[in-house]
């Protein structure tokens, strides 16, 4: 008996299981929305649950009712891509889902009349390329997730790219008897891979903030010199921490990057370890904190980030994760001494934060 199958089964369930449990633990809507698409993976009606209760699809209907679940995963999946790398649905991500339904809509009814003459590569390109489309660009936002590139989170992006061009060549590869029971355990191995690869990935969910009720400082963008005074401000919000320092202490209520170059990933719960040149991936790390309900950023880790990045490409890190904070009512410190800052590298600063 072939373990293929199962393999298939028991890793499309450990995605689904991965995904609902980033749900619950960031609360972000793009892992709700791609855990249904996980679970229908998983449902597989046709192969887990029909066959074992000896039940056959009628024939007339089998090469459509086949094809819809490709349908609904794919867009789903497009779906939850789009809330995972923006934090909403845009306008014209709308109009990109609700074009892919239409089409959706339009094949199934071109299937029923018989369009496509019992031709299979035809019937199959639409739904095919829904789908495979769909999990390659999902693949390419987890990428940006992947904290530690040489960890084995990274294959979570891999192996759902694998999956992803497995499904955009089945139409053409499907009929081919010596090739499809290869792409039918190459699949295997790719969900296996994504699997493994999302178990990993769980441990850099930071945790979700408690709600507290002090404001302990306005709603905008700092700079001090007094490390003193921003650690006491930052201790009575809900702080992210881009650090230089070793994080030694219990970090208490805050989310803590430290930047250094010495090692990458998780140091305890809610601390991880970051390279001062992955500013890009900060970013979008401060971006997530920020939807989970952290108010606070501080940042004492300027100098080193201009060190390593250069001042233009720090400056604009700067804007971006301000705009972040603000955009979501809430407050950036920077703590630095300017004294080890050009004089109009300070005027830019001074022109972006207030004095605090």
């Amino acid at each position: 008996m072939s373990i293929i199958p199962y393999l298939n089964f028991f890793s499309r369930l450990i995605l689904f299981i991965v995904a609902v449990y980033k749900a619950v633990r960031t609360r972000e809507k793009g892992w709700t929305i791609l855990s249904i698409a996980f679970l229908v993976s998983v449902m597989d009606i046709e192969n887990y649950i029909l066959k074992p209760l000896g039940i056959s699809i009628n024939p007339t209907v089998y090469p459509i009712v086949s094809k819809i679940p490709n349908f609904y995963i794919g867009i789903l999946t497009l779906g939850a891509a789009f809330m995972l790398k923006y934090g909403n649905i845009k306008p014209k991500h709308i109009l990109i889902v609700g074009t892919t339904l239409m089409v959706s809509y339009v094949w199934i009814f071109a299937m029923a009349i018989g369009i496509f003459k019992g031709n299979f590569t035809l019937r199959s390109i639409v739904p095919s390329f829904i789908l495979g489309g769909s999990t390659l660009y999902l693949a390419i936002v987890l990428w940006e997730y992947v904290v530690e590139k040489r960890s084995l989170q990274i294959l979570f992006p891999l192996g759902l790219a694998g999956v992803g061009l497995l499904n955009l060549t089945y139409p053409f590869t499907r009929e081919i008897n010596w090739f499809y029971p290869l792409a039918f355990f190459g699949a295997a191995i790719f969900r296996l891979m994504a699997a493994i690869g999302a178990l990993k990935m769980i441990i850099f969910s930071p945790k979700v903030p408690e709600k507290r009720s002090i404001q302990a400082l306005k709603p905008g963008a700092y700079w001090t010199e007094d490390e003193a005074r921003a650690l006491e401000i930052a201790r009575k919000m809900n702080t992210v921490m881009i650090t230089r320092r070793y994080p030694v202490k219990n970090n208490g209520n805050a989310l803590v990057y430290w930047i250094t170059k010495v090692k990458e990933g998780e140091i305890k719960e809610n601390v991880y370890a970051i390279s001062p040149t992955k500013i890009d991936i900060l970013t979008d790390l401060i971006a997530r904190a920020f939807r989970l309900g952290y108010n606070l950023l501080y940042i004492d880790a300027v100098e080193f980030l201009i060190l390593e990045n250069g001042f233009k490409a720090t400056a604009k890190f700067l804007y971006t994760v301000k705009d972040i904070a603000i955009g979501n009512n809430g407050s950036v410190i920077l703590v630095l001494n300017p004294k080890v800052l050009q004089e109009n590298q300070l005027k830019i600063i001074e022109r972006e934060f207030q004095k605090l």
